[in-house]
């Protein structure tokens, strides 16, 4: 599409603008799907897709480096043969073989039209000429030399159709020029054709300035008129373009429209408010009823397939409010309304039942009628030919929006949150054999009941179910396949309502669709194909458009696949990378694939659609990762030598070492002799100071030992001296008896000398032993007692407290208080031991 700024291209989903001349881009002509002419404000070029499947623009133009030569605007481009024609107000350019050829307007060009290998031009004073690719040739001539606006010119069998802007249609035959009178022309006098198309050698269609599209057959009926009424975004009609796909694009004043010319759907949406979302039809007689949630309304069949009516509907007096079904009962027109149920005659609503709310309606053995409502089921009878409430049906309540009618007296209702029951009726419309069915048993939501050749159905937003007899439970069958091509439809609607053989209804929210079933999609008839729009690798930082069968480098080895099938809605896509997967995927509805962290190798992706269950071919696309550049041809290659020469630089280091070592053969030798004469020294000195500590560790354990004895003698003469004590004493007593004064006087003399002389052998040589430490603790504490130096002397040898108490002839906590004390007159820590610390001392 041209567009302000250079090229548009559009998917069906996405818009791509491409930028190219600097001016205002006012037409083009497609070559093919990778080459576009267009012409612009003082310009004109072609545009090439490049093998990132981007347009990139060519300039043609002689003079767009010099605008102040000329000074065109470029509204055409045609094609004849090979040949492309750029068109201007004063001049054609004809491009061929990269050559071109400029030919002058006679006055000045005010139209150009694509014929069968040739063109016509419209001169603003002369008429109409025709260019056959080498010179210009006049048609004709205005008529009565009055000249008119001419808006389009197309080729028949009887001749030149002529379309101008507000003067109505000509026909052009054997030289003459005359106006045609039909249902159109009269119209597009008033509302002033501006562009016109061809459609299939069948159809024309005309874009007005003031009143939108006319589109009509060949002797110029109407078949159909689309303006803002009925959905366009304004009337003003300035480009067509009819695709090969059936599609009619529209350029408008404001925005682009698209209309799907051969679907097999027509929307009807309530634009203006005139009847609103509809909920049911029925069409009998060639009038068509609609029931919507604002009443009943009516029109003319043959009306609703043509436009210039632009409210074709009704309202049936008295309907205003819901209405919820309609039914054509024996002839009779029966109609659920919010307000109970109606029969309809003509343009009037006769209520037959009052109770509130009638959802469906259900005829049983040919006299009676069964309807669900927003509470229980009601029975009528058929009377005198008219249907006469007779009872509700006990033990069903709730809102039953859905009954149905399984074999005889089998009946299936459908009551919204609650669920399905199945019962039976006797004679006396009592409900025997209820089964409920709980709606919560079911996956999804919007319940809906129907019986086919394969008996009850149960289909959910989800799934389809199938109800089996023996079990009596409902089977699940699959997902539910909602109708593919409606858009917009409501809730819980998932089979349409048929009108006639070839007609069927949908409701859809703000209007409803009809569906034409002797329409053969094109699905089924074009062969439609997936395209790849693009693949782009990407890594955390860096994104990169690549071409098909293009190397991608590893470090972008994650790649997005985007594609679609041009201009089609509600299609699947199916794909399988090979070398990747083995199997193709599920059917999914998104339009791009990613593939993240993708090995070194080849690849080849496939895809396929599916459109209205028909599958298209595979497109494929091919690629390369290349690996890392650590494993690439060349790295292993430099991987060879860089081992063969580190193999030689080992060898080589080798025999350098060999010869090194040879050298230090001799000196190691006579070191060897050396380390091993000063190892004898080491250790025959090592040897001869064990031995010293040894003796060492020996006298000091004699110390020990002989210290201990000094302790026992000493205690032993301690024992002897109690001992002469005590006699001591009993002598005394003794003293005092007569006649033995004299002798034990003597006895006593002899034991005082004895006690009185003190046994000092033990501190003697405990003083010997000790002499050198003594004096190295009278040199640091001179305040020492003989009593500490004894006490550190007894530590030293390490006798414990007990042993000390009993040399000394005190309790062991004595000597706990003394070692305390002792100390504090070392000046000694908490931490500090007092064994250590005196053994420390030499």
């Amino acid at each position: 599409m041209a567009g302000d700024r250079g090229l548009l291209e559009y998917d069906g989903q996405t818009w791509n603008q491409f930028k190219g001349s600097e001016g205002y881009t006012r037409s083009l002509s497609v070559a093919s799907d990778s080459i576009v002419y267009t012409g612009s404000d003082l310009d004109f070029g072609v545009w090439k897709k490049n093998e990132l499947n981007q347009f990139v623009y060519t300039s043609l133009y002689p003079f767009n480096k010099d605008p102040n030569k000329e000074n065109e605007e470029f509204w055409n481009v045609c094609q004849i043969n090979a040949k492309v024609i750029f068109v201007s107000f004063n001049n054609i350019y004809v491009y061929k073989n990269e050559q071109l050829t400029k030919i002058a307007a006679p006055n000045r060009f005010a139209g150009c039209f694509q014929g069968e290998n040739k063109m016509y031009l419209a001169d603003e004073k002369n008429g109409l000429y025709e260019f056959n690719g080498i010179e210009l040739k006049l048609v004709f001539p205005f008529p009565g030399a009055v000249p008119f606006h001419i808006s389009g010119v197309f080729e028949t069998q009887n001749g030149l159709l002529v379309i101008t802007k507000n003067s109505g249609l000509f026909k052009y035959n054997s030289g003459k020029v005359v106006p045609l009178e039909n249902a159109v022309s009269g119209l597009l006098k008033k509302d002033q054709v501006f562009c016109s198309t061809q459609i299939n050698n069948t159809y024309f269609a005309f874009g007005t300035i003031l009143n939108g599209l006319y589109i009509t057959d060949i002797n110029g009926n109407i078949i159909q008129h689309v303006n803002r009424k009925k959905g366009l975004l304004n009337n003003t009609i300035l480009s067509m373009h009819h695709a090969a796909n059936g599609i009619l694009w529209l350029g408008m004043d404001y925005g682009i429209a698209a209309m799907h010319l051969y679907s097999n759907l027509t929307y009807f949406f309530d634009y203006q408010g005139d009847y609103g979302s509809a909920q049911s039809a029925l069409l009998k007689n060639g009038v068509f009823y609609l029931g919507t949630n604002q009443g009943l309304y009516k029109a003319e069949w043959r009306d609703l397939n043509n436009g210039v009516n632009t409210k074709p509907f009704s309202l049936v007096a008295g309907s205003e409010g819901q209405v919820w079904t309609l039914n054509d009962v024996n002839g009779t027109i029966l109609c659920g309304h919010d307000k109970g149920l109606f029969v309809v005659s003509g343009n009037t609503m006769q209520r037959i039942y009052s109770e509130p709310g009638v959802w469906t309606i259900l005829p049983f053995k040919e006299k009676y009628l069964l309807t669900g409502n927003y509470n229980g089921i009601s029975v009528f009878n058929l009377i005198d030919g008219k249907y006469t409430f007779s009872k509700k049906i006990d033990l069903i309540l709730g809102s039953c929006n859905q009954l149905i009618i399984e074999k005889e007296n089998i009946f299936w209702v459908n009551i919204p949150n609650y669920g399905l029951i199945r019962f039976s009726l006797d004679s006396a419309f009592f409900p025997q054999d209820r089964k409920i069915f709980p709606s919560s048993s079911f996956s999804g939501g919007a319940l809906y009941i129907l019986k086919d050749q394969k008996g009850i159905n149960l289909l959910t937003s989800e799934y389809r179910y199938l109800y089996n007899r023996e079990k009596n439970q409902f089977i699940k069958q699959g997902p539910n396949v909602l109708p593919g091509q409606v858009s917009g439809l409501q809730e819980g609607n998932y089979i349409p309502i048929q009108l006639n053989d070839h007609y069927q209804f949908y409701p859809i929210y703000n209007g409803f669709a009809l569906s034409n079933t002797s329409i053969v999609p094109q699905s089924k008839t074009q062969d439609y194909s997936v395209l790849v729009r693009s693949v782009e690798a990407f890594n955390n930082q860096t994104r990169q458009l690549i071409s098909s069968s293009a190397s991608v480098p590893f470090l972008l080895n994650n790649l997005r696949f985007n594609f679609i099938v041009p201009h089609k809605k509600k299609v699947l896509y199916q794909y399988k990378l090979e070398h990747y997967s083995k199997q193709w995927s599920n059917w999914t509805g998104n339009t791009s694939i990613d593939f993240l962290n993708l090995a070194e190798g080849n690849y080849t992706l496939k895809i396929r659609a599916q459109i209205d269950e028909a599958t298209t071919k595979i497109s494929e696309v091919s690629f390369r990762v290349l690996p890392p550049w650590y494993r690439t041809k060349l790295a292993y290659l430099a991987y060879v030598v860089l081992a063969i020469l580190l193999f030689l630089l080992i060898r080589e280091r080798q025999n350098f070492r060999l010869r090194e070592q040879k050298k230090l053969m001799l000196k190691k030798e006579q070191d060897s002799l050396r380390r091993q004469a000063e190892k004898y020294k080491q250790e025959a000195m090592l040897l001869k100071q064990q031995q010293l500590e040894h003796e060492k560790s020996a006298l000091k354990q004699q110390v020990k030992h002989k210290s201990i004895e000094l302790a026992k003698q000493a205690k032993e003469n301690e024992n002897k001296n109690r001992l002469l004590h005590l006699l001591k004493e009993k002598i005394d007593t003794l003293q005092h008896e007569p006649g033995s004064k004299m002798r034990w006087a003597e006895i006593k003399r002899l034991l005082d000398l004895y006690l009185e002389t003190e046994d000092k052998t033990f501190e003697i040589q405990i003083d010997e032993l000790h002499q050198e430490f003594f004096q190295k603790l009278r040199d640091q504490f001179p305040d020492l007692s003989l009593y500490d130096l004894r006490l550190c002397a007894y530590l030293k040898i390490g006798l414990n407290s007990k042993e000390i108490s009993e040399i000394l002839k005190v309790l062991p906590s004595s000597i706990n208080v003394s070692r305390s004390r002792l100390r504090k007159k070392l000046n000694l820590r908490q931490d500090e031991d007092l064994y250590g610390y005196l053994n420390q001392i030499r």
